[in-house]
Formats: structure tokens, sequence, C-alpha cells
């Protein structure tokens, strides 16, 4: 277990859970509880029928590299044997307004979600988080039409209307361009996830260390300051406490 994993507020298991309904069908949706950053948990939900996450205010930016692997997990063994088509209204499941579609960038990659207007979250298609997390990457028009000589209708990963490859590029429902698997773009975002949560997840020893020097030396500073004297007088330090200090700022760094 890493160091950063005891500083998360421990889990109340019988605190009752308010359940959040999906805006594309109603049903209550299952609940993922992930690390978030700096510290701590979030509760994130997701409906198989629908393929689609919903996340409370911010807690898509507060995901961790273990979080959205996680999530990438989930979302790879939730495959229901038909993709219901969302329907055009979709209430938030907080206060009930309707969702507005919402256009998104992430670095160069376009991404769509549905926001509340009142800012309580925002509901995410399956695909949609993949695009966002870099999974799965928009068919070139050069691989587009490699697959009109082949396939004449596929599926929304997004909505799961129908797309008709002969008339468009992209869902005529929800706008989400057709897009692909990519097993060497999965490869190379797994790498960096994991990676990121080594580093996020590990203390580097030594930085522990020049960090309690450089505290108690400013310590030595401050405290000469304040009684008017320098020179080598000993300053009595809780070596402790200036660790646990470092080692947040560490980990918060």
């Amino acid at each position: 277990m890493s160091f950063a994993s005891f500083l998360r507020p421990p889990i109340d298991a019988n605190a009752p859970e308010k359940p959040t309904p999906c805006p594309g069908c109603g049903v209550t949706m299952q609940t993922l509880r992930l690390p978030r950053k700096p510290f701590g948990e979030e509760a994130v939900d997701y409906c198989v029928s629908c393929q689609a996450l919903w996340f409370d205010a911010f807690e898509s930016v507060q995901l961790t590299p273990g979080a959205t692997l996680t999530l990438f997990d989930t979302i790879r063994r939730s495959t229901p044997a038909t993709v219901r088509p969302l329907p055009s209204l979709l209430p938030c499941p907080r206060c009930t307004l309707p969702l507005e579609v919402t256009h998104d960038l992430q670095r160069t990659t376009r991404f769509t979600y549905y926001r509340c207007p009142a800012d309580h979250g925002r509901f995410t298609p399956f695909v949609q988080f993949l695009r966002e997390k870099d999974f799965v990457r928009p068919l070139s028009p050069a691989e587009l039409a490699r697959l009109r000589e082949t396939i004449r209708v596929v599926q929304c990963s997004s909505c799961g209307a129908p797309v008709d490859l002969e008339k468009d590029t992209a869902c005529p429902y929800c706008r989400a361009p057709i897009a692909i698997l990519d097993p060497d773009a999965v490869n190379a975002t797994v790498r960096a996830l994991e990676s990121a949560e080594t580093k996020r997840t590990t203390i580097d020893v030594d930085a522990v260390v020049d960090s309690i020097l450089d505290a108690h030396r400013r310590e030595r500073e401050e405290s000469a300051s304040a009684l008017g004297w320098s020179g080598n007088g000993a300053v009595a330090v809780d070596l402790v406490a200036l660790g646990l200090a470092a080692a947040a700022n560490l980990l918060t760094g």
C-alpha cells in the first residue's frame, strides 16, 4: 500500500448512498468509488444500458490516472447485448433541468457531453470519455473511404443511432464523428497513465530528506531572526512534523 493511500479519509461503508437516476433510461446508475486528486475519493455513476457516465460537478477533472484506468476497464467490461439510443431530452439527475449538448476540446481532441445548466454535473457517453482520455480517435477521410467499400451502415458509438456512411461522416443525431478504438493509442495512453499513477503514489525519499533539511534551515533562520541573534546555536525542531509537511507538499505537488 502506498503512503498516499494512508492520507485518504476512510469511506463509511454504512453511509447511505443517494441514488442517481440515469438521464437516459431512468434506472438507478451503478456507482464506482475512485481516488481523486489531490486526496480522498469520489463516486462516479455509470449506466451499462445507456453506455454513459455521470460526473457530479468537477469530478471528471479530479480523476487520478489510476481512476481513469479503472474507468477504462469498467467500460471495457460493460458491453450490453444492444446499445440503447439516448433520447433527445435528458434530464439532470440532480435538478431535472434538461441537459445541454456541450462540445469541448482536450488538447487537439474534440469530444461531446451533456451538461447541466445549473452546473450540477455532466452526462458523458462512454465513447466520448474514451475520446477525451485519448483511448479512441476519429477515422481519417481515407479510412472512412475504405470502410464504405465494405460497410454501409455503422452504429454511433456515442448515442447508438445508425449512421449511413454513404451520406454522413458523423452521426446525424449527436454529431459525434465516426471513431475507432486504436490499439496503438490505447497502449500509449495506458502506459502514460500507469507511469503517472506510479509517480503520484510514490514517495521520493531523497526529495523528502532534502525538504526536511530545507525546512530545518528556514526554521533556524526564522528563530534566529526573531531572537535577534545569529550563529550556530541549536534550535529544537520536530523532524516528524517536518517530514509529514514535506511529504504532504510532495504529494500535492
